[in-house]
């Protein structure tokens, strides 16, 4: 009898086979040259203050500009675990194994979603996820997206096991990731929202998840229904009161960090961010600056997942078309939001993005299974591959040719590579400088960040965003139409002018340096070409 040609599902050992493969090829991308990109202002803003909550044990909280303390207390765990010493010596690449291992985990997270996506969706989707050039570049970035992106994965893994009929402790485990959430990035407010109008369009259309058979059937209807959100709703407020108060000791800013969201209200409107409703399509699906920039295959298959969820034959899984349809209206409505909001930064649409990324796991699986023929499973494969290849070149462009050029898309408002030129100068005039004679003053409208990370530990360094009214540093770094205003406070001390050096697009440094200084350090180096060989 020949053997059937009906396409077998993709079982435990093949599964198994994608996870290995796509944390192989994750790790390929996300590992290497880590401190070669320069730091962002904001990655230099929150490795200073993981540093300061590393050295003080105090996490600051500033309600109006930055974000919670998740974090600094995921980078503090993780340098424990590693090993990393004294703050003061911490590196880019050191800080950026944070995001990368949590890029890391979020592949293996799709694990804990093979029944609800199905093993081959999950298989197609942790391979996608492993390459996609936004979420391979963002994973290499020292901000919360990464973090913030597991951590909602995880709660609505843990919901869906829940629903299932697993125990009361994947609850537990949801509560206390919301509670990270709130504790990372306030802006999860958007993906809670996102996720009940997700749940609501599964009840009208789908129907329940599943009918649970344990846990909490006992009781009246309305107490029945109410009281798993508790087993949530506790561990999500302990922890997130536990993280912002230090360990229940600064209630300031536990209060502070339900206030900030009247600042959010102001700030959705723009506050220089502004961007087109449009903005985050274009990122997925078609962006030219010189080079096309396209993530259309995963746009193009999650549509097909989306489409796979409403109109798929799901008779036999009822409970898998309740997810899928929680997943892809969760999605749509994650990126109406974030479009409607005028502010907008290519690292926010990041969980959407994920999301998506799930269902064109959904829609490249059910593409190959309604595939019958032998010549289609071929042209299919050939096609993806192709897809594949294509992703793979732009993440290669993405981090590393372009890791800091402002024709990357996921490049934005990005120090310059130019600025690395400054840093060795600034060492050897240190080195140059007699002991305790050395000091800089950096004049900048946004304080020179990234330049108090490079610069950290030099302690006679002052940072301001205006011409101060006495000026007697030895080193001076300021913008180029400062230089009347500076140099009219120079009171005839002899200043050495030198070259340019970009800080970010349209962001220009000039250096000023003593001229005794200046001098010595140029004899120095003469001195130091001209001494014989060891």
């Amino acid at each position: 009898m020949p053997p059937s040609s009906k396409k077998q599902p993709l079982g435990p050992i093949g599964l198994i086979i994608f996870a290995v493969i796509s944390l192989a090829v994750g790790a390929y991308y996300r590992l290497p040259s880590l401190g070669d990109r320069p730091m962002h202002t904001d990655e230099a803003i929150l490795a200073m203050k993981s540093a300061e909550y590393q050295a003080t044990g105090h996490f600051q909280y500033d309600p109006k500009d930055f974000h919670g303390p998740g974090l600094h207390y995921i980078t503090r765990v993780w340098g424990w675990l590693a090993g990393w010493g004294d703050s003061s010596t911490w590196t880019e690449a050191q800080l950026r194994m944070v995001p990368v291992m949590c890029g890391l985990g979020l592949i293996l997270a799709t694990l804990l979603l093979r029944h609800a996506l199905g093993r081959a969706a999950a298989g197609y989707a942790m391979l996608l996820m492993s390459i996609s050039p936004m979420m391979v570049y963002y994973s290499r970035y020292f901000i919360m997206e990464v973090p913030l992106v597991l951590l909602i994965t995880l709660s609505i893994a843990a919901l869906w096991h829940y629903s299932q009929g697993s125990g009361r402790w994947w609850l537990v485990l949801a509560g206390v990731c919301l509670g990270l959430q709130h504790a990372t990035k306030e802006t999860f407010v958007l993906n809670v929202a996102a996720a009940l109008a997700g749940f609501a369009a599964t009840k009208l259309l789908v129907g329940d998840f599943a009918p649970r058979r344990s846990g909490f059937d006992s009781g009246p209807g309305k107490r029945r229904a109410l009281r798993p959100w508790l087993w949530v709703i506790i561990p999500a407020v302990l922890t997130s009161v536990a993280l912002y108060s230090g360990g229940f000791k600064d209630w300031v800013a536990v209060k502070d960090s339900a206030l900030t969201y009247l600042n959010y209200l102001k700030r959705a409107e723009g506050s220089g961010h502004e961007k087109p409703w449009y903005y985050y399509l274009t990122l997925i699906f078609w962006r030219k600056d010189g080079l096309v920039w396209s993530e259309a295959m995963i746009g193009g298959l999650g549509i097909v997942g989306m489409l796979y969820a409403f109109l798929g034959n799901h008779s036999k899984q009822p409970a898998r078309q309740a997810f899928l349809v929680f997943l892809s209206v969760y999605t749509l409505a994650l990126f109406a939001i974030y479009s409607f909001l005028a502010y907008k930064t290519p690292w926010s649409i990041l969980s959407a993005q994920h999301a998506l990324t799930l269902l064109a796991g959904v829609g490249a699986a059910a593409i190959s299974s309604a595939l019958s023929g032998s010549f289609s499973r071929v042209v299919f494969r050939i096609a993806f591959g192709l897809g594949l290849y294509n992703l793979v070149a732009q993440t290669n462009l993405a981090i590393h040719l372009y890791a800091a050029d402002s024709r990357n898309p996921y490049v934005y408002s990005h120090t310059s590579s130019n600025l690395l030129r400054l840093l060795p100068v600034i060492r050897e005039l240190q080195k140059t400088a007699p002991d305790g004679a050395f000091d800089v003053l950096v004049v900048n409208r946004d304080a020179g960040w990234p330049l108090p990370w490079y610069l950290r530990d030099i302690k006679s360094v002052h940072y301001t965003n205006a011409v101060p009214d006495k000026i007697d540093a030895r080193v001076i770094i300021a913008e180029p139409e400062m230089k009347t205003a500076l140099e009219a406070k120079f009171d005839g001390t002899p200043y050495t002018t030198l070259d340019l050096y970009g800080l970010r697009p349209g962001v220009m440094l000039n250096l000023w340096v003593e001229q005794t200084l200046w001098e010595r350090n140029t004899l120095r180096k003469q001195q130091q070409k001209e001494a014989p060989a060891p």
